[in-house]
C-alpha cells in the first residue's frame, strides 16, 4: 500500500512479549500466523524465565529482532524506552499470573514490565493458567484492575492439554488459536503513524 503524498505506508510494528509459562512452547505457531497474516516488523521480548520454555534458535526464524534477558550491557540498544519508541503495539502470549499481578501493581520486575509501564501504545494481555489459579479473587482483582486502567485482557480459552509434569491431559486457561490473536491484531493496529 502506498501513499503518493508521504511515500510507501509504514509497516506496523508489532512487539510480543514472552513470559514463563508451558503455553509459550507454542509461541512459534502464533508468530508464524502473524508473519503469514500481516507485513510487519516483528520483534519478540523474552522474560528470563521465558527463555527456559522456548527454543530460542527456533523462535527466531520468524523474528526481525529478539530480546532477552535483563543485562545492562544491552541497555544502549535495548532499554525499555527505546524498545517502546520502535513499536506500535504489544501482545503478551502468553502472559502469566504472575506478570498479571505485576502489571497491576505497576512493578518493575524486568524489563518486560518496565516497557509495559513505558508503554505509550495499546498492550494486549493474553493470560494462561490453571482454573483453579484463574478463579482466585486476587486473580480477579488483578484483571479487573488492569481493565480500568485501560490494558485490554482477553479471556483465556480453556483446553484440554498434555501436562508433560503430570503425565496427564490437564485442562487449564490457554491461549486463543493463532488465527484469532492475529485477528485481535489486526483490528488494534494503528493505521497510520
Amino acid at each position: 500500500m502506498t501513499d503518493t503524498a508521504t511515500g510507501p505506508a509504514a509497516r506496523p510494528r508489532i512487539l510480543i512479549g514472552v513470559t514463563g509459562s508451558l503455553d509459550a512452547t507454542m509461541l512459534p505457531l502464533y508468530l508464524r500466523e502473524i508473519k503469514n497474516e500481516i507485513d510487519c516488523e516483528l520483534t519478540a521480548l523474552f522474560t528470563p524465565t521465558a527463555t527456559k520454555f522456548v527454543n530460542m534458535d527456533a523462535v527466531a526464524l520468524f523474528l526481525d529482532r529478539v530480546i532477552s534477558g535483563d543485562n545492562p550491557k544491552d541497555w544502549p540498544t535495548d532499554k525499555p524506552g527505546r524498545i517502546v519508541a520502535d513499536h506500535d503495539i504489544l501482545a503478551i502470549l502468553p502472559t502469566t499470573a504472575n506478570t498479571l499481578s505485576a502489571i497491576a501493581h505497576g512493578s518493575s520486575q524486568n524489563r518486560l514490565t518496565t516497557v509495559i509501564l513505558a508503554a505509550t501504545f495499546p498492550v494486549l494481555l493474553f493470560p494462561v493458567m490453571g482454573g483453579p489459579m484463574w478463579e482466585k479473587p486476587a486473580v480477579r482483582r488483578n484483571v479487573s484492575q488492569l481493565r480500568e486502567d485501560g490494558y485490554e485482557v482477553f479471556e483465556p480459552v480453556w483446553r484440554e492439554n498434555y501436562d508433560p509434569l503430570l503425565k496427564i491431559q490437564h485442562g487449564h486457561h490457554s491461549l486463543p488459536d493463532p488465527e484469532q490473536v492475529v485477528q485481535i491484531l489486526q483490528n488494534r493496529l494503528p493505521t497510520a503513524r
